[in-house]
């Protein structure tokens, strides 16, 4: 499954989702809507992790002040029920989540590109339960820390094996450590 913001013609953004095929070249169902936000409020940037039986989704509304929200569901594309609480601690705007569990802990780390302050930088929060969140900071203002960027936007996580990240670092002559 792929998940996409997008709208049509001048209408609102929402979240769509299509099954591609096995070589990911071409979509095998036309794109249906995941979830539909009351009023017709747009909503963009989500990121979808399943947790035990349920898929916990985190995306940006523009519901007043852009910030992040939650839906969950039981099915990965349909069933997403809306939840009124806002998830991010921000004053302004912010958007893009991205959510990733903490390797060998029962915790989960929120982060969003906060777009409305200068220079842009990244929040985050951490949870256990996907109802109490704890508000960390920003990079470089918490215990979060940059190491090779300044201005970040819209973040983006991936967990590497250790062989995954040696071949990575042979193939790019980066001189690392494992």
């Amino acid at each position: 499954m792929l998940y996409f913001t997008m709208r049509f013609g001048s209408g609102k953004e929402k979240v769509y989702y299509t099954y591609m095929n096995k070589d990911f070249t071409s979509m095998e169902t036309l794109p249906k809507s995941l979830f539909e936000y009351p009023n017709g409020v747009p909503y963009i940037d989500a990121d979808i992790t399943k947790v035990g039986n349920q898929y916990h989704m985190f995306y940006c509304s523009h519901d007043g002040t852009a910030g992040i929200k939650q839906a969950i569901s039981d099915s990965v594309n349909t069933g997403y029920k809306y939840d009124a609480k806002w998830y991010d601690p921000e004053k302004g705007g912010c958007e893009a989540p991205t959510i990733y569990k903490r390797i060998g802990q029962n915790k989960w780390v929120l982060i969003y590109d906060i777009y409305s302050i200068r220079p842009n930088n990244f929040g985050f929060s951490e949870t256990s339960d996907f109802i109490n969140f704890t508000n960390l900071g920003h990079f470089n203002e918490g215990i979060m820390k940059a190491t090779n960027f300044s201005i970040p936007k819209h973040p983006a996580v991936i967990q590497l094996t250790r062989k995954e990240a040696q071949k990575l670092a042979i193939n790019w002559h980066l001189d690392m450590k494992f």
